[in-house]
This record gives C-alpha cells, sequence and structure tokens, in this order.
C-alpha cells in the first residue's frame, strides 16, 4: 500500500474536518445514517474532546458520519477510500453498503469505492468504531488480571500498560485516484553503498494491463526500463558521488517510477522518497554506514491534550525541534507504529527510529491463536509501510512481554521469523523488563532493557540504584553476548516540585538519577544506547500510581523544559563515538 499523493495521474483530497459522532446504544441500522450526539474532529481521539465522562471512556461501539460529493472529472478514474488508522477496530459502509473492516488500530487501511461512489448525488460514509480490547488483541486489555512488573493491572480503564487507550479515527482520511488502466500497488526500496556509489534496489507490483516501468532517480542519472513480470518488476540502480543518509544529514533522493504500455505512453507515475544508508550489528556496535552510533534520546507517545493521540502536524514539529534542542538522535515510537507523517519527518531531519508493533505487555498467562494471529498482522503491516524510510533502523516486535515464561519461546521465534522474512536489511528487538531472565533474546540482534533501579525499587537511593543497574547490565550481558540498548529508565516528577536533599518526585532527584544511571551505562562497552522514560508526560488511564498521568518527563505535558533537560542538553551535546 502507497502512501497517497498528488501526481500527474493520481488526484487527492482529504476528507478530515467535523464528523457527527454517536454511540451505539440500540440497534438501530447505523449504517445508513443516524441522529448525532455530538459532532466530532477528524484526524483526533474522542475521549477528551467532551465534558460528559461517560464519552471518555466508552470503548463500545461509536458512529462516525459524514458526506461528500465527488468532482464529475474524476469518473474516469479508479477512487481509493483510505484511512491513517482507526483504534482499534473499524468497520466501513459507503452509502448503506458494507466495503470491510480492519483491526490493530495503529497501520492504514483502505477501500476501492470506484463502483459504489456517486457522481450526481452525495456520497454517505459511515465507520463504526470499537475499543474494546481483550486477550485476544493487540495490545490486550480488559484482563482484570493482578499486577506483575511491566503489567500495569487494576486501573480504569482496565489496561495492563501505562498509557491511556485513546480510540476514533485518529489520522487522515483521503480519498485518492489512480487510473483504471494500470496501477503502481507497492514499492520497496533497499540500499546499499560501495565507496562513492549507491547501489539501489527497487522493486515493486502493478495491478492492471502495463507493459514495463520506468525507474529514475531525480537529480542523478540513474535510470531505467525493465519489464514487468506477473505485474512485478525489479531493478538495481548506480547513483554515482552518493550522498548517505544519516544522523543530521538527512539527504534523500527520489525514485520516479512510471507504468508503461506497449505503445510508450505512461499509464501511471509515483514517486517514492528513500535514503542511501546501511545499519547492521557488528559485535557490541550498531552501525549506521559502517560508523558506530550510540542512541541517546527517548521513549515517547503521541499524546497531547485535547487531540489525544491524533495526527497534529504542530505537536510533531514542536517535538522535533526539543529533540535537536537536546542533542537527540534518536527515539522509539513505544508502544505502537506513529503516524506515517511522523515518520517521514524522521526522514526529513535526519533523526533515527525503533519501530514497534503495538505488542505491549503481552501476558502469556491469556495468550491464544488469535493474539499471536493479530500480532503477526500488525507486525507484517507495520513492516510494509514503513520498509521504505532510512529513519527506521530497527524494528521493535513487542514491549514487555511476560518473556520469562516458557510459552514465550515459540511465540517469540515465529516473530523473529517473519520480520526476518519481510526484511533482512535492519537489525530486530524485543523489549524485555525481565532482565537476565528472559528466554528470547536468542532471536534478536539488541538487546532492549527497560530498568528503574531508583523508583520501582530502590526508592530514593540513587548510590544504590547505580550499583544494582551495574551489576544487572554485567549479568545481562554475560547471559545474552548481545549489544544492550536501554530502552527505558527513569523517575517521575512533578515540574516545579524542588527538594534539597533530593527526594523522590522532586526536579533534583530526576535528574541526580538519570545522570547517575548514564554514568553507569557509559561504562560499559556493550551498551549501545541510553533512552530515557520519557520524552515528555503523559496521560494514562486512573490509578493509584498515577496523579494526572506519567509524570517522567524530561519535558511537561505542554513541552517545556523540566530542570534535568538543561542538563543533558550539555551531556548530549558531544557524541559518544566521534563521527
Amino acid at each position: 500500500m502507497l502512501y497517497p499523493k498528488r501526481t500527474q495521474t493520481r488526484d487527492l483530497f482529504e476528507l478530515n474536518g467535523i464528523w457527527n459522532f454517536a454511540r451505539e446504544l440500540d440497534e438501530s441500522n447505523y449504517a445508513e445514517g443516524f441522529t448525532a450526539e455530538k459532532q466530532v474532529a477528524v484526524p483526533g481521539s474522542y475521549n477528551d474532546l467532551f465534558t460528559d465522562n461517560e464519552f471518555r471512556t466508552w470503548e463500545k461501539g461509536t458512529w462516525y458520519a459524514r458526506s461528500f460529493q465527488l468532482p464529475r472529472m474524476l469518473r474516469s478514474e479508479r477512487i481509493v477510500l483510505r484511512f491513517g488508522s482507526v483504534s482499534y477496530r473499524a468497520e466501513v459502509y459507503l452509502n448503506g453498503q458494507h466495503l470491510g473492516g480492519h483491526e490493530t488500530g495503529y497501520t492504514p487501511f483502505e477501500f476501492d469505492i470506484t463502483e459504489l461512489a456517486k457522481f450526481d448525488d452525495e456520497n454517505l460514509l459511515c465507520v463504526r468504531v470499537e475499543n474494546t480490547l481483550s486477550n485476544e488483541t493487540v495490545p490486550m486489555g480488559n484482563l482484570q488480571n493482578k499486577p506483575e512488573a511491566g503489567q500495569f493491572a487494576g486501573q480504569y480503564p482496565d489496561t495492563p500498560f501505562d498509557f491511556f487507550p485513546y480510540a476514533g479515527i485518529q489520522r487522515p482520511v483521503a480519498i485518492y485516484t489512480t487510473p483504471k488502466t494500470a496501477w503502481l500497488d507497492q514499492v520497496a526500496v533497499e540500499t546499499t553503498y560501495e565507496g562513492n556509489t549507491g547501489h539501489v534496489s527497487i522493486g515493486g507490483r502493478c495491478c492492471g494491463q502495463a507493459a514495463k516501468a520506468f525507474i529514475s532517480v531525480q537529480g542523478t542519472e540513474a535510470s531505467t526500463t525493465v519489464e514487468l513480470h506477473d505485474q512485478t518488476f525489479a531493478s538495481m540502480l548506480k547513483i554515482e558521488s552518493v550522498q548517505l543518509w544519516g544522523v543530521n544529514r538527512p539527504n534523500l533522493y527520489q525514485a520516479r517510477i512510471q507504468l508503461i504500455d506497449t505503445d510508450g505512453n505512461v499509464l501511471d507515475d509515483y514517486t517514492q522518497q528513500f535514503g542511501v544508508r546501511t545499519v547492521k550489528v557488528d559485535g557490541n556496535r550498531i552501525l549506521l554506514n559502517e560508523k558506530p552510533v550510540y542512541l541517546q534520546g527517548f521513549g515517547r507517545h503521541e499524546d497531547f491534550h485535547i487531540i489525544g493521540k491524533g495526527l497534529n502536524h504542530s505537536v510533531n514539529i514542536r517535538d522535533h525541534e526539543l529533540l535537536k534542542w537536546i542533542h537527540a538522535n534518536s527515539y522509539r515510537t513505544t508502544h505502537y507504529p506513529y503516524s506515517e507523517e511522523l515518520i517521514q519527518l524522521a526522514d526529513e531531519q535526519g533523526i533515527l527510529l525503533i519501530a514497534e508493533a503495538p505488542a505491549v505487555s503481552i501476558n502469556f498467562d491469556y495468550v491464544n491463536e488469535q493474539t499471536l494471529k493479530a500480532h503477526k498482522k500488525v507486525l507484517a503491516e507495520l513492516i510494509e509501510r514503513d520498509r521504505n524510510n532510512p529513519s527506521v533502523i530497527m524494528w521493535s516486535v513487542a514491549n514487555e512481554a511476560t518473556t520469562d515464561r516458557p510459552e514465550s519461546i515459540p511465540y517469540f521465534k515465529e516473530l523473529s521469523e517473519l520480520v526476518r522474512s519481510m526484511d533482512s536489511t535492519r537489525p530486530v528487538t524485543m523489549i524485555s523488563c525481565k532482565g537476565a531472565d528472559d528466554l528470547v533474546m536468542d532471536f534478536f540482534d539488541v538487546v532492549g532493557v527497560n530498568t528503574y533501579p531508583g523508583w520501582y525499587h530502590l526508592p530514593g537511593q540513587v548510590d544504590a540504584a547505580k550499583e544494582h543497574l551495574r551489576a544487572s547490565l554485567k549479568q545481562m550481558h554475560e547471559q545474552f553476548r548481545k549489544p544492550i540498548l536501554i530502552t527505558e529508565f527513569g523517575a517521575d516528577t512533578i515540574a516545579g516540585m524542588h527538594s534539597l536533599p533530593v527526594e523522590q518526585w522532586s526536579e533534583e532527584y530526576q535528574t541526580e538519577l538519570i545522570l547517575g544511571l548514564i554514568e553507569v551505562m557509559r561504562e560499559m562497552d556493550f551498551v549501545v544506547g541510553e533512552h530515557i522514560w520519557n520524552f515528555a508526560d503523559f496521560r494514562t488511564a486512573q490509578g493509584f500510581a498515577r496523579v494526572g498521568g506519567n509524570k517522567k518527563g524530561v519535558f511537561t505535558r505542554e513541552r517545556q523544559p523540566k530542570m534535568v533537560a538543561h542538563f543533558l542538553k550539555k551531556f548530549w551535546s558531544k557524541p559518544r563515538y566521534e563521527d
């Protein structure tokens, strides 16, 4: 599935804005229209928009509706309806007809509506959204389980994870067109380089009747024409004097792909952005373009006041500006795939990403075959969506599963094999909170570790926390013999709270603990990065451990710095490995 864009053969317009909204309170046929309870913004989460408490935690069926018209100039085109994401489950109806559904919440899906779309009247689009989580969804929810390390149970709503389960049509809805005769359906770009020459493999799939594909890299002399075989093509191009993509060096190229008929006419035209770079694990190092890179940055969340997880370009720009200000070079898309637009922004600004599946807190007390099926589905959709983005340097298949249990071994073996079958160009990780007791790290290239000495254990004891971290890291490396990335550590902090001597929740304590733990991490040659939890404060479900959400942010939810941010800015100004 390609990201929608306007080209000489394609049109595009969005259906974002104000939609009608209602909860499914009876057995009426909502798909043919309904009386609105509210109006709702698209894209955006619905939970924090209204003053009625019952809407905030409503997870059963809700309905979105809007009308739109199509210009007659598109009558001869193929018409596609595309959703960037709907959380968690969607069923889509056009003019009363069921188009299909999608679940797992964070990846795009689309429908060909050419035969159903009206050109002489308004079209009615209705979407049923449901956010009921279970042991068969990814992420899980409504388990009524007892809490254990890494499993946030006993919260309201009942989620075994530490962020709010926002719901709704949270990313853009669009109509795009392609020619009916033939259209490009899929593109995959892989890159290597040798000396000053970039080697770019560009393959793809098309639908309809085309004979050839003409492929060129704009701004270079690289081009080729290839025959289509079973509607697929493969090519290898060379870029002389190649400019590599890297941290703060967002050198990007545009591959233009044109489908051509037997008479030489252009049937479809699409441009795919890419960067030339390599990434691999070598011993205790992650190598980006054959040079060691140390990841310094954060876990973060798509989370902001009122809009929840809704796409907001202004927030994304602000967040990346803060990342550059503090000299961070990376973050993990905790704990789900982020918007395509944000991934593209990272491409354009030279920021490294670890792309993560929405599999947080998988608990093997509850896992069944359907859980694994949902997990594999969304992981495959994530890889298919983000494989051409140079900013994505690693795949993360899950976060804080109960991987100290034997049942986890075949489960994660299947997931790792799926990732490697789809993409052999990037390392793969799994983020664990089980330390040396984790049973699945044989399947992964980098050990991702969430650890909270000085907070969830050894509270208020910075020196003891440092000793604990030092010992546990040595034990894990002896156990796994792989590079270790510290993917979460930190402390909740109330902005403006101060304490001398330092105590938990104060800005002084957060600063002393984070800097002290980083000091220990940098003693270890096998540690390849430090990702602080969290970039900014964020909303969570209600529970005794959270006062107005998680306060582990280095920045407030309003994106203002806490004390530790100023120390990190100075500390991170000099990379651990010189370029």
